[in-house]
């Protein structure tokens, strides 16, 4: 089969759920497990997947969730919950940091039991009760899409189920009735006993989007990790069928494990970082990033293909063209090494050359054609994909924008603190207080939309929503270069 034209190949789309539903085939036959890690989170062994936006967090959800034989799973969107309101859930308990953790493990143990209902393979002890307690449960509202409403419903009232008078699954129990902290031994005993001949996994998403400037919020995602961690022991040790996945941003947990005690064991011993960048140097075009992408237009055209083949070897640069650097180093210098933004760039230079308004040969894209895809990403994708990092945050859409005007009000890439200040005063029409100042510029600094400069402007550092690495504001910060393209910023290295 011929090669097809570059502006045929299939690139995907930004979001992987939208992807996976309106092309699961090419979605599913391109999915490529970074360092095998869907093998450790089905067997159980990681159950924290942490990664900034675009690293594929969901993708691998979906992908388990759909595509691994002897698998159940169930991607669940928290997103849909009240998280602040959860710490308000009556469990039976005084109010307080162990009643969210309750509310939580509860809310857990209900979506997993209704994951194991859906495996016919699956056999629980005492059957015919926890029929009876999901029937009420879900009547209630905590199974299935509703369960955010039932929450705000109950938040104020006590969940009560009542106890069977025949029967001696309750004997020790003292009331006709039991309250979601009473219930839950048992719903983890049913589920801990659970055989089938297939794996369970509940995935927990969608964590990525909450606000993170209340210390309601806080305390609710804390709760959570903190359950979840719990329970996953739980399950273990009983050498269950299953587990509990989180899918989280860095920042996310670095954020909350300031309330957890055993922060660093989760994650030392839990967790596992879907951190593309690591993996992308030495392996060169063959590096699982551009394998990702290898694979997702190979199973659309049908044929095994490599995208830098369409590219020159390398690209001229500087203000005089008069400069070469490596193809791939190009590329990669315009994102921040995960597989959304070099996707949505190759699929911005694929539009170009579907437009046929630059000269460029099907396959082999012109130096013209390229530049004016890259302009169409940062100027399309880039700039906004910085400010939807920004959400959740105070200030909200307001904030990113001051942050990005002032960064684009510089007109220079290399600039300092006060610099920014100065650009942000002006943005804001009033002078701004020095703790805005140095938020902005870490959350810039987290969105990859600045970066340190280290040395005789040799190395420049940027870092996408890593939790282990900090801006020095003191310092010569620098802009990224795909922002200086966006806005016609002359590149100051």
């Amino acid at each position: 089969m011929d090669r097809p034209a570059y502006a045929d190949l299939y690139f995907g789309l930004s979001d992987a759920v939208n992807e996976a539903k309106k092309d699961p085939d090419q979605f599913f036959k391109s999915y490529v497990n970074i360092d095998n890690i869907v093998e450790d989170v089905i067997a159980g062994n990681r159950t924290f997947v942490f990664g900034p936006k675009g690293t594929g967090k969901s993708a691998l959800g979906l992908w388990v969730e759909s595509d691994v034989d002897d698998v159940c799973a169930q991607v669940r969107d928290a997103a849909t919950l009240p998280l602040a309101d959860i710490p308000n859930l009556q469990t039976g308990q005084a109010a307080g940091v162990e009643r969210t953790v309750t509310a939580w493990k509860f809310i857990l143990l209900c979506n997993y039991i209704a994951l194991l209902r859906r495996d016919n393979a699956c056999k629980l002890k005492n059957t015919r009760e926890v029929d009876r307690v999901t029937r009420l449960l879900r009547g209630y509202g905590f199974m299935g899409d509703a369960s955010g409403k039932a929450l705000l419903k109950v938040a104020t009232t006590t969940v009560e189920i009542p106890i069977p008078k025949v029967g001696s699954i309750y004997k020790k129990e003292s009331k006709s009735v039991l309250n979601i902290f009473s219930l839950i031994p048992y719903l983890e005993d049913w589920v801990s006993s659970a055989e089938s001949p297939n794996r369970h996994v509940l995935f927990v998403d969608g964590l990525d989007s909450i606000y993170l400037n209340d210390q309601r919020y806080d305390e609710s995602l804390a709760a959570l990790v903190q359950a979840s961690y719990r329970l996953n022991q739980s399950l273990g040790a009983a050498g269950a069928t299953g587990s509990i996945v989180l899918l989280l941003r860095n920042d996310v947990f670095s954020r909350v494990s300031l309330r957890l005690p055993d922060s660093q064991k989760m994650r030392d011993d839990f967790g596992v970082d879907l951190d593309w960048r690591i993996l992308t140097g030495s392996a060169g075009r063959h590096a699982p990033l551009f394998k990702l992408v290898n694979d997702k237009v190979s199973a659309a055209a049908g044929v095994n293909l490599e995208v830098l083949d369409y590219f020159p070897q390398k690209m001229r640069v500087g203000s005089n063209r008069n400069r070469e650097i490596p193809t791939m180093q190009y590329l990669l210098n315009l994102t921040r090494h995960t597989p959304r933004d070099l996707l949505r760039l190759f699929d911005e230079i694929r539009k170009v050359a579907a437009a046929q308004v630059i000269p460029s040969s099907p396959d082999r894209l012109s130096y013209s054609a390229i530049r004016e895809g890259v302009v169409q990403y940062s100027t399309k994708y880039f700039v906004n994909a910085v400010k939807n990092e920004f959400a959740g945050y105070e200030g909200g859409p307001e904030a990113a924008q001051d942050a990005v005007t002032a960064l684009q009000y510089l007109g220079s890439q290399k600039f300092s603190r006060d610099d920014f200040k100065r650009t942000l005063s002006d943005a804001k029409g009033v002078s701004v207080i020095e703790p805005d100042v140095d938020r902005l510029l870490k959350l810039l600094f987290f969105a990859g939309a600045i970066g340190n400069l280290v040395g005789n402007d040799s190395y420049m550092r940027f870092y996408h929503r890593r939790d282990d690495s900090e801006i020095y504001l003191r310092g010569p910060l620098i802009l990224h270069g795909t922002l200086c393209h966006a806005w016609n910023v002359p590149f100051g290295i």
